[in-house]
């Protein structure tokens, strides 16, 4: 399948109306109520989906009903961004009822990050839209200001974004970064949570990584479970033609299990990762850590691995 020429969406501008969708799992509703207030004091209205606050399990609604929100919203000529209001899991048993010519034609500024990887990976293949890694209207997280800022920015800002700024120092549960391996790289950002990246290989939706940055971050998954989706992907050959690995703050998965053995998440990537002749960083604040940055996946950016930065070279959203 031939990767489409890249699109970018438009400025999205307070009065704008944003969708909100939950592809994944089911969003509490306090949660959602939060982060609907901070949008609407940014100005924008926001219109949601029928079953955004549905609960089927560990869904929110049915695989049609929110397939269903999705395409709707997106078909909204007054809708001109949309939004996950959470992630858990469940985007993968939609993409197939995505209405990925609607997506085609209608570029729009689209965020979310964890389980919406696989929404982030298909838009890149089905349509070649640049979307964006960021955080989610219920799970604006705990570190709420510095998450808010980036993706208030990323909505509005038509040049580069340039270097994103990392949290203060001194705020609690700010990422420490570490260099596995050293050097500066340029290239395409890509990517998103490692558990989703592996499971869609083998699938129309799996990703080329040839010369770009790969961003990986994941949740509770430890030390040996990362090992085995990693050496998946370098056995499936995905990662030796990258030109750098940006691996997102996942505090949950830097220990094994209390009272068994293992190797930390570092030890592992420089196992596997530090081997590929790249710079590697791990610890930026974009994973499932407090502070979430907001990235845009699809444009070139510039990885530092001594300095512990990541520039972003390129417009994100269309003149």
């Amino acid at each position: 399948m031939s990767v489409p020429a890249a699109q970018k969406p438009r400025p999205v501008r307070p009065g704008a109306t944003i969708g909100i969708v939950a592809p994944s799992g089911p969003v509490p509703a306090d949660q959602l109520e939060a982060g609907l207030k901070r949008l609407h004091a940014w100005g924008y209205r926001t219109a949601l989906g029928g079953a955004v606050l549905d609960r089927r399990g560990y869904l929110a609604g049915t695989d049609d009903e929110r397939a269903a929100d999705f395409n709707r919203l997106w078909a909204d000529p007054a809708v001109e961004a949309v939004i996950c209001a959470r992630g858990g899991y469940g985007a993968m048993r939609v993409l197939e009822r995505i209405d990925w010519d609607l997506i085609r034609r209608h570029p729009k500024f689209f965020c979310g990050f964890s389980d919406i990887t696989a929404l982030h990976l298909a838009m890149a293949r089905e349509a070649g839209l640049v979307t964006f890694h960021g955080p989610m209207v219920a799970a604006f997280g705990a570190a709420e200001e510095y998450n808010a800022a980036g993706l208030r920015r990323a909505l509005q800002e038509p040049g580069p974004l340039g270097e994103i700024p990392w949290p203060d120092p001194g705020e609690e549960g700010t990422p420490r970064p570490l260099t596995v391996r050293p050097g500066v790289a340029e290239g395409r950002l890509a990517g998103g949570n490692l558990s989703l990246i592996v499971s869609l290989l083998g699938t129309r939706w799996e990703p080329d990584f040839t010369g770009c940055i790969v961003l990986l971050e994941d949740l509770d998954e430890a030390p040996y479970r990362v090992d085995r989706m990693l050496t998946q992907l370098l056995l499936a050959g995905k990662l030796q033609r990258a030109a750098g690995i940006l691996f997102g703050d996942s505090p949950t998965c830097w220990h094994g299990p209390p009272g068994r053995p293992s190797l930390t998440l570092p030890e592992v990537l420089d196992d596997l990762m530090a081997p590929l002749g790249v710079p590697v960083l791990y610890g930026f604040p974009c994973g499932h850590g407090p502070h979430r940055a907001t990235l845009p996946l699809g444009v070139q950016v510039r990885l530092d691995a001594d300095h512990a930065t990541l520039a972003v070279l390129e417009s994100a959203l269309s003149a």
